[in-house]
């Protein structure tokens, strides 16, 4: 059973020309929508950074 995740807050950016558009192909290659695609790189991109979002909390910076 797949259990559905709600996510409460939108989040908006100016982003360069073309964007969009890479963004649906490389969500199409994976299988998933471009709103997502880009939700789980700036997740990964902020662990890269050293702070991890818990479900549902504030976020964690890692011990250096």
């Amino acid at each position: 059973m797949h259990t559905a995740i709600h996510f409460p807050e939108n989040f908006r950016l100016r982003t360069p020309r073309g964007l969009r558009t890479a963004l649906e192909v490389v969500a199409k290659q994976r299988h998933t929508t471009p709103s997502e695609w880009a939700r789980q790189a700036l997740l990964r991109a902020l662990e890269t950074e050293g702070v991890r979002l818990p479900q549902g909390g504030e976020p964690e910076r890692a011990a250096a």
